[in-house]
């Protein structure tokens, strides 16, 4: 179910109508759940198995994590079997309950264990449906590289929809928990909620259980919900997804499908199409999601913000896919970089955690060769774009002129390096590397040139978008002024979506 889908649409008017309709909290927060199962479901019923095996087992990690720490040596001593008193007598029984269960003292060992499980039964399902085939392909390759001519047959799997999102959610409560940063949550509907919270449930934000289950304790009431921000929201949304990502798209595929008949041009029009392309396909969606979760009074977190004005590759990455990225730095980097004192994190430690935080982006985006040499791209881009700050930051003289030459060299480093996220094949990504470069044209076909002019309004409309001109006009005419102002734009975004709604690029990942 595509958030641009007029089903969609219906879908969530009802949701939004019952879920205000009922006055106790604890039946919305019901009724959100059911509604996020369904919409889960909607894609393939079978992988909602998945779905609540990481969240069975990721709620269990959490409540044996929360229970209080001791010394192994004294642990064994601390621990009582229950006693139950019965006519008049002391008898000695095992007691189940939760109270007991949660009490019993654990130490570093067990908390390290209760950890393992949570990161192989998580990272198992993600490495099998994501990775099995990517593995087993590239092992076949090796052993006939090497002389070994065996073959590893490959599996026809499904990858489930938002497997790497819900993977890393639930990855960051038992990590946090295990770490004393986050106090476990008692409610298994909670936490269910948490997880399969529909409108980021399969292409982010990714969402941290410490921003997320707070919001499920307070009762929530209309009247704080900004309907005009999350309406807007919702339309600009829509907007990037449907009117220009969902066009591009037809254009981007014809390329791509066979780049050695186009020419040069063609070349450099595709792929300025695509970075647009999915710029618009992934902010959009977090856009509409972060919208939605708004009309139902939840807030969920910026994962864009105008990366393709940002002027170096440091600053793109932390304004792109904010969610993900601050994962890795939370989860991968800085624990890389704590894995030595201080006093030894040279310049090159941390260079090469920065290329391992970028290469593992790439993994998680694809299974293929190709996404992790992208990442490898921008994770050398990172390293030498600090290494030349670290040069010229004492010469003030070129400030001015890094920063007028800055952006334009970041969107171009940008749509070199996203050739061979968008190729389909490693070959075929430095076919078209060489014409985007070296304006080298293989065939003699061209695309529609026109789109071209296209790009100018865009361009136009998204720096009004970044300088906020138009950020708070909305919110200060009447009602019924912004209501008819808002159908009007809705009835010209309608007329110029595209006819057939295209999935998400990030449903993929």
């Amino acid at each position: 179910m595509v958030f641009t889908e007029f089903r969609f649409l219906f879908f969530f008017i009802l949701i939004f109508c019952v879920y205000w309709a009922l006055q106790k909290h604890n039946h919305r927060k019901s009724w959100l759940l059911i509604c996020s199962y369904i919409f889960y479901g909607a894609w393939d019923w079978r992988f909602l198995s998945l779905l609540l095996l990481s969240t069975v087992v990721d709620y269990f990690v959490g409540l044996m994590l929360s229970r209080p720490q001791s010394d192994s040596s004294k642990a064994g001593k601390e621990i009582q079997v229950s006693n139950a008193v019965q006519n008049g007598e002391t008898q000695n029984r095992w007691i189940f309950s939760w109270d007991t269960l949660l009490n019993k003292p654990t130490n570093k060992q067990q908390r390290q264990a209760w950890l393992a499980l949570s990161l192989v039964v998580n990272l198992g399902l993600l490495g099998f449906f994501k990775y099995y085939n990517f593995f087993t392909d590239s092992a076949s390759h090796l052993l006939n590289f090497l002389g070994l001519p065996i073959s590893i047959k490959t599996l026809a799997i499904i990858l489930p929809a938002g497997i790497s999102f819900y993977t890393f959610q639930t990855l960051s409560y038992s990590i946090d928990a295990y770490l004393g940063k986050l106090k476990p949550i008692r409610s298994f509907w909670d936490f269910s909620l948490f997880v399969a919270f529909f409108p980021q449930l399969v292409a982010g934000p990714i969402v941290r259980a410490s921003t997320f289950l707070p919001q499920l304790l307070t009762p929530k009431t209309l009247s704080e919900v900004d309907f005009r921000g999350c309406l807007t929201l919702f339309m600009v949304g829509y907007f990037k997804k449907a009117c220009i990502s969902d066009n591009l798209s037809p254009l981007v595929d014809q390329y791509f499908t066979n780049p050695e008949i186009y020419t040069a041009l063609s070349c450099w029009i595709a792929v300025i199409s695509f970075v647009i392309q999915i710029y618009c396909d992934f902010s959009g969606y977090s856009d509409m999601a972060i919208a939605c979760a708004g009309l139902l009074g939840y807030k969920l977190p910026l994962n864009f913000n105008f990366p393709y004005f940002s002027r170096n590759i440091t600053e793109l990455w932390q304004r792109w896919h904010i969610t993900l990225y601050s994962w890795l730095r939370d989860y991968i980097y800085i624990p890389l970089m704590r894995m030595r004192p201080k006093a030894q994190r040279t310049e090159l430690f941390g260079y090469r955690n920065i290329l391992i935080l970028m290469l593992t982006s790439g993994f998680w985006h694809g299974a293929a060769w190709h996404f992790v040499v992208w990442g490898g791209l921008n994770g050398i881009a990172v390293v030498v774009h600090k290494q030349w700050s670290s040069w010229i930051s004492p010469y003030k003289q070129f400030l001015t002129l890094r920063n007028m030459l800055g952006m334009p060299l970041t969107f171009y480093w940008f749509c070199a390096s996203a050739i061979f996220f968008r190729s389909n094949d490693f070959s075929s990504a430095m076919e078209v590397e060489k014409s985007f470069l070296f304006f080298n044209s293989p065939g003699f076909q061209n695309l529609n040139i026109q789109i071209g002019w296209f790009f100018i309004p865009l361009i136009i409309m998204h720096w009004a978008a970044y300088k906020g001109w138009f950020a708070e006009v909305w919110r200060k005419i009447p009602n019924w002024s912004f209501a008819v102002f808002y159908g009007m734009l809705v009835s010209v975004i309608l007329r110029f979506a595209a006819i057939s709604p295209q999935a998400f690029v990030y449903f993929q990942f």
